[in-house]
């Protein structure tokens, strides 16, 4: 990245667009600890010395097989963390995933709440959120630890994913990649006497550099 464009969004003055039936998304990039993020497209203007690139050519930078996404909770009125998420297969769920956390579809994890805790301090605890339109779910053995990110969706434009937070088990179908940090986040919402507490306010993905 040129250090002219780098010094425009570290003041924020960088934006992904992209066009949605006559309408123009914006998707804002900012640097944190030296990583770069695209965040989910909004139906709001930047501003007006903001240079724009295509969102479409931005995900072509993505690894499909590595690709970092990132969910931002709050809850009580407070940001209480980034929750890291590297999806590692390259499989229509997955692609769907990371195409809600940039919003790309159109519709987005921005504003999805928590959903449910399953097993809540026991070995199969897994937490669950999303756009939750698909609540009938399944259990299978994925012995793949705590932290798994498992993902449904039942079209191409909503779908819920669910965390492993203190088991060798997993819920739904696809099995889609593993946190990489933030995991300590999800166990203190697990905590609350109502996890639907917990908002999904900002997400996006990590864009190579």
């Amino acid at each position: 990245m040129k250090p002219d464009i780098w010094k425009k969004v570290e003041a924020g003055e960088v934006f992904g667009i992209q066009e949605n039936q006559n309408d123009f998304n914006y998707s804002r990039l900012s640097l944190d600890n030296g990583q770069l993020l695209l965040h989910c497209l909004q139906n709001q203007p930047p501003p007006h010395v903001a240079i724009t690139l295509p969102v479409s050519e931005i995900i072509k930078t993505l690894n499909p097989k590595s690709t970092i996404t990132f969910l931002d909770m709050t809850w009580e009125g407070l940001t209480r963390g980034r929750v890291y998420i590297r999806v590692s297969e390259d499989i229509t769920e997955a692609r769907q995933f990371v195409g809600l956390c940039t919003g790309q579809p159109g519709s987005s994890f921005l504003n999805t709440r928590l959903n449910r805790v399953v097993g809540k301090g026991k070995r199969h605890e897994c937490v669950f959120g999303g756009n939750y339109n698909f609540n009938d779910y399944r259990v299978w053995d994925s012995n793949g630890g705590v932290g798994r990110v498992s993902f449904i969706s039942n079209s191409e434009k909503s779908g819920q994913f669910c965390i492993s937070t203190n088991s060798e088990y997993g819920y739904l179908d696809a099995d889609i990649g593993q946190v990489e940090s933030g995991l300590e986040v999800l166990k203190a919402a697990v905590q609350l006497n109502d996890i639907t507490q917990v908002t999904v306010v900002d997400c996006g993905v990590v864009v190579p550099l």
